[in-house]
């Protein structure tokens, strides 16, 4: 997920040596995540089965979906290899059925307000995952398909999805702005409060420039709508995030050296008491580099061509974000062996 729309924020900006590596690494990255995948499927079933029935655990899972869709977008986007990119939605699709279906049966064997209390910033992913079959659904598709069927379920699917965060984020505000939340529990995934908003921008542009005259009228406008007041919600977002971050790096130490006020994120490279980093830190990429991208395809079909400038700053934001959340994982793959 996160490398893989780092890559398409770069291609989008015509950074074509750096989209391109990073989509050499997407490949080879979820080629190797899927093989485990399968392995797990074949040799662990009853306890990846069991995990399944964990509420909490649940929706983590949903990541897959948005990631394979992530590398569908990619393989249209750099290869023209729309026939494996359908292979790939149907696989997501899928997947995001039988997802579904177990967070469904584990929220319904839970009392409301213990499922409740399990609401966190990684159940946005519903949302995510839901967004992300619009997204490469509206790829595969274009203006000339005489379908009309195809484009007002995909539709269906993106109000859902809308619908799916308008809920889980009422939870979430009444959690962080409404009770006694202590910054030391602020985890990265709620990075993805901005982030569900910004695949929800994306999606919607990218259905908009495809629909057909058919549809234009009725579905266009309204689309266009909310893929703006999306934008401007997940824009709201970011200096509360930004501000967060920077508290947990801060105060977890002492002293914090000058380099560490400077940027904090730097953190998430360092190793010793500096160190930072955990396997949830990847969590603030894929916002940072889906917000890059859906403010510049919202440029592009809203004509606000001046939000073009937000994300010609802000890919480098993601991009060292990433870099320095990679490197974490290096230190921490070392630490371990």
């Amino acid at each position: 997920m996160a490398t893989g729309i780092v890559s398409v924020a770069f291609d989008v900006l015509d950074f074509t040596v750096i989209a391109k590596s990073l989509f050499a690494l997407t490949l080879s990255l979820y080629s190797v995540f899927c093989l485990f995948f399968v392995a797990r499927i074949v040799f662990f079933p009853r306890e990846l089965l069991l995990e399944l029935c964990i509420l909490s655990r649940s929706w983590l899972f949903l990541a897959f979906v948005a990631g394979t869709n992530t590398v569908g977008v990619q393989l249209i986007s750099f290869a023209q290899a729309n026939s494996l990119a359908n292979v790939l939605w149907c696989s997501a699709f899928f997947a995001w059925l039988v997802l579904i279906g177990f967070i469904i049966f584990n929220i319904l064997r839970l009392p409301r307000e213990s499922a409740v209390n399990f609401i966190c910033g990684a159940t946005l992913l519903l949302t995510v995952s839901t967004v992300s079959i619009v997204l490469l659904g509206s790829y595969l598709l274009d203006a000339t398909d005489e379908n009309t069927w195809n484009f007002l379920v995909l539709w269906g699917i993106w109000i859902l999805g809308c619908v799916l965060y308008l809920f889980v984020i009422y939870l979430i505000i009444r959690r962080l702005f409404f009770s006694c939340f202590v910054p030391e529990n602020w985890q990265p995934s709620y990075w993805i409060c901005m982030g569900a908003p910004a695949i929800i921008t994306l999606a919607g542009s990218e259905f908009f420039t495809r629909l057909p005259r058919s549809l234009c009228d009725d579905l266009g406008q309204v689309t266009l709508e909310m893929s703006l007041l999306a934008w401007a919600f997940g824009t709201l977002w970011i200096p509360y995030l930004l501000g967060m971050d920077i508290r947990k790096f801060t105060v977890e130490l002492d002293s914090a050296a000058a380099w560490i006020k400077i940027f904090p994120w730097a953190r998430l490279a360092c190793k010793g008491k500096c160190r930072a980093y955990d396997i949830e830190a990847w969590s603030r990429v894929f916002p940072a580099g889906m917000y890059t991208v859906c403010t510049f395809s919202l440029a592009k079909v809203s004509g606000y061509y001046f939000l073009e400038s937000i994300s010609f700053y802000w890919c480098w934001f993601a991009l060292l974000i990433w870099l320095l959340t990679l490197i974490g994982t290096f230190r921490s793959l070392i630490n371990y062996r």
